[in-house]
C-alpha cells in the first residue's frame, strides 16, 4: 500500500467557508475511486504564496491508501479535481512521505 495525503482547507482563497454537501461530494469521490479514506478534520498551517499572498489555513487532512504505484495517476487526477472544485490556488499532498505543494497545473510526465 501507498500512503497518501491532501489538504483540504476549510475556505476558498477568499474565505468563502465550504458547505456540508461540498464535503459529502469529495468524500463520496475518495470512497468510489479509492475505497475509502481517514481524516484529520482540523490541522492547522501557512504558507505563502509566489505572488506574496500569506495564507492561514485550517484544512481537512485526508489519508487515502492506495493500493498499487499504478494508482497515483488517479490520485492526481483528484488533486487537480479538488483544487478545481474547492477554489484553491495550491494545495498540499504527500504521496509515500514525499511532500509537494500542487497548484493548478500538474505535470506527471
Amino acid at each position: 500500500m501507498i500512503k497518501t495525503s491532501l489538504h483540504v482547507p476549510h475556505t476558498d482563497n477568499d474565505g468563502q467557508a465550504f458547505l456540508a454537501e461540498d464535503w459529502r461530494e469529495l468524500e463520496i469521490r475518495l470512497i468510489d475511486q479509492f475505497g475509502g479514506f481517514s481524516c484529520d478534520l482540523h490541522v492547522a498551517g501557512a504558507w505563502r504564496s509566489a505572488t506574496g499572498v500569506l495564507y492561514w489555513d485550517v484544512s481537512r487532512r485526508y489519508i487515502i491508501a492506495l493500493d498499487s504505484w499504478a494508482r497515483i495517476p488517479t490520485f492526481l487526477d483528484t488533486v487537480t479535481w479538488v483544487i478545481e472544485r474547492f477554489r484553491q490556488e495550491a494545495i498540499y499532498v504527500d504521496i509515500a512521505g514525499i511532500p509537494e505543494i500542487i497548484g493548478r497545473k500538474i505535470d506527471i510526465s
